[in-house]
């Protein structure tokens, strides 16, 4: 019988582990998170960015992919949007969880539409995920350069006025590549962890790239959702350009062979290292 996902999150946090969401973009994608999760027995997150899921939407059905690739151990997350409407559809598909992502508004505006999407959610048991203080850089289609900190404040006041599930927290975390990680402030996550509920959930946005250490540092401060998106780009690629150096003529039989276990690997590297 599959766990609920707060469950999950309770007891990752209690082993100071984390739950790997992956941003998918395609059925090899979906195909190897699924196959690996089953595999190995371990949870994960398959997440969708706005774009692509109304992309995957379009094509397949938001039924058809909860259907197709869920499984005991799948979890789905509508990852940041501000659409209201699609945030409540994805809810109402019977999405695990979904981000409001209000950063970029006021702190008024942003908990306004956080509480309008819990009191939807709350009906059906989904999570949510808000998010103070901006993530640099633009991660498929949304967001925008440059980045800011959450402010310990502000940070008390939206988890009492909107009693949100998972909190995303501007640290000088970044989509993509890190450059550096001189702007990179743990102790953010470190004084709300000392300040808030030791049951609050955090979520490390900008995997990809961070060093074991600090990313072990920010489960310790509560993070039990980490991100990754880049990486898989970057695998995905590696993977195209492997196929077509090695083969003169397209198979699908042998491409779907050489993607899935490709990104299976990635994925169970993620959940042995940080999961498991």
């Amino acid at each position: 019988m599959k766990s609920k996902l707060k469950d999950v999150l309770l007891d990752l946090r209690k082993r100071k582990r984390a739950l790997m969401a992956f941003n998918l973009q395609n059925l090899y994608h979906l195909e190897a998170a699924k196959l690996v999760s089953e595999r190995l027995k371990v949870p994960l997150i398959i997440q969708f960015s706005e774009r692509y899921l109304r992309l995957l939407d379009e094509k397949y059905g938001i039924e058809f992919l909860i259907k197709t690739y869920g499984n005991d151990f799948i979890y789905f997350h509508l990852d940041h949007c501000i659409d209201l409407q699609f945030i409540k559809r994805c809810i109402d598909f019977g999405f695990d969880s979904v981000m409001y992502d209000g950063s970029a508004f006021d702190i008024e505006t942003n908990m306004k539409n956080t509480k309008i999407i819990i009191a939807h959610a709350s009906k059906v048991g989904c999570l949510v995920e808000g998010e103070l203080g901006k993530v640099s850089g633009v991660e498929d289609g949304f967001g925008e350069e440059g980045s800011s900190y959450a402010e310990i404040e502000e940070i008390e006041t939206y988890v009492k006025e909107t009693k949100i599930d998972l909190m995303a927290l501007g640290i000088g975390n970044a989509h993509g590549f890190y450059d550096d990680l001189k702007g990179l402030k743990t102790a953010i996550l470190k004084e709300a962890s000392n300040k808030l509920d030791d049951q609050q959930f955090y979520v490390l946005h900008g995997g990809t790239g961070l060093p074991d250490s600090i990313i072990k540092e920010t489960i310790d401060y509560g993070v039990v959702k980490i991100n990754v998106s880049t990486q898989l780009k970057k695998h995905t690629m590696d993977l195209l350009k492997s196929y077509t150096s090695g083969n003169d003529l397209y198979n699908e039989i042998s491409f779907n062979k050489l993607m899935t276990e490709g990104l299976s690997q990635l994925f169970e590297e993620y959940l042995m290292k940080y999961t498991q």
